[in-house]
């Protein structure tokens, strides 16, 4: 009896031992498992706020690398505009019969026109013979020789460098219109030559000119204002480049540009955003 009661105490004994111990493995188990979850779930939100981290620091970084400046137009264009440059030349052609009309009405004394010459024998005769007779030191206005002759010459120069033309290509079609156009073309319908015109419209004309250029530049880069007015703006690039600030008004190729950084994805291995260069373009 006694012997059997020490063993059935030995198998009792035995027994609670093993539940005890396969309860402390459980309970490590489980331990394991919650503290892997929770390692697993604290991964996660040190991953994510890293993630958010990075972006937070390439989007800063993107404001302070943006390489263009946005919805800028382009001044001057990139390459040689010819369709631009034919319309604007199609358009002094009208000005200057719209001058020409001006001139023939304002008194003899200023502009040294003989009217009645040019109405007894027509004005084809009267070129005719001005351009064989010329060119000749002409006694005009101080006013005419050095002012309204050297912007008109900074005015064609303008017309070319506003085309994306360069500066010894703005100053020969400055050289053109001057010389062709309009001492041996419209004004020798009514006078000889010139001879100080054909140097000072031109050359005098194409350092005005270029002076226009920079101005015009400084007021673009300002989104067209002087001293913070768009009236005083607009006024000043009309009066230094008429026919390109016309043809821009008009709508002419007016294009913005774009071109920055910007996040085009993620490298999940190397735990980083990958960065691209942005380019758009609105006609």
């Amino acid at each position: 009896m006694n012997s059997f009661k020490t063993i059935l105490f030995a198998i009792l004994v035995l027994l609670s031992g093993n539940t005890t111990f396969s309860q402390q493995i459980d309970q490590s188990v489980t331990n394991q498992t919650l503290s892997l979850s929770e390692n697993t779930i604290a991964s996660s939100y040190s991953q994510k706020e890293n993630i958010e981290n990075t972006s937070t620091y390439n989007m800063l970084t993107l404001g302070d690398t943006t390489l263009v400046q946005q919805n800028t137009v382009t001044y001057p264009p990139v390459k040689r505009d010819y369709t631009r440059l034919s319309y604007n030349t199609a358009m002094y052609v009208g000005a200057t019969v719209i001058a020409f009309g001006v001139l023939y009405a304002m008194p003899e004394s200023v502009t040294n026109w003989d009217k009645e010459a040019m109405k007894e024998n027509g004005i084809t005769y009267k070129w005719k013979q001005n351009v064989k007779a010329g060119p000749v030191w002409d006694n005009d206005d101080w006013v005419l020789n050095w002012v309204t002759h050297p912007y008109s010459g900074g005015v064609y120069y303008m017309t070319a460098r506003s085309s994306g033309f360069n500066i010894f290509e703005s100053f020969l079609y400055s050289a053109f219109m001057s010389t062709f156009f309009w001492e041996y073309g419209i004004e020798a319908f009514a006078e000889i030559p010139s001879k100080q015109d054909l140097i000072i419209t031109p050359v005098l004309g194409s350092v005005v000119g270029e002076g226009f250029f920079y101005a015009k530049k400084s007021i673009l880069r300002h989104d067209k204002k002087v001293l913070n007015s768009k009236v005083l703006g607009y006024t000043s690039l009309f009066l230094i480049d008429p026919f390109n600030t016309l043809l821009d008004s008009f709508g002419y190729k007016e294009t913005t540009t774009q071109l920055n950084l910007a996040p085009i994805g993620f490298d999940k291995g190397a735990d980083k955003a990958i960065w691209g260069l942005n380019f758009s373009m609105q006609f």
